[in-house]
């Protein structure tokens, strides 16, 4: 079962916030249109905000080159 950083199983809404954020980082790392990608990568933005503060990944957007 996956675990947040503390070590607390994800719950069902949790397990999906967090595929959706990586669905967002992989579709960063896609050749899209400019205003495709303007938009993935606010979307990302809010929903690393999500991931962070639900202590369920750590990481900065700009170390992702995002």
């Amino acid at each position: 079962m996956p675990a947040d950083l503390l070590g607390n199983e994800l719950d069902p809404i949790e397990q999906r916030l967090l595929q959706t954020y990586e669905d967002l980082k992989a579709l960063c790392r896609e050749d899209l249109p400019p205003v495709a990608a303007a938009n993935v990568r606010a979307a990302l933005a809010v929903y690393s905000n999500a991931v962070n503060g639900l202590a369920l990944d750590h990481e900065h957007l700009t170390d992702l080159g995002v």
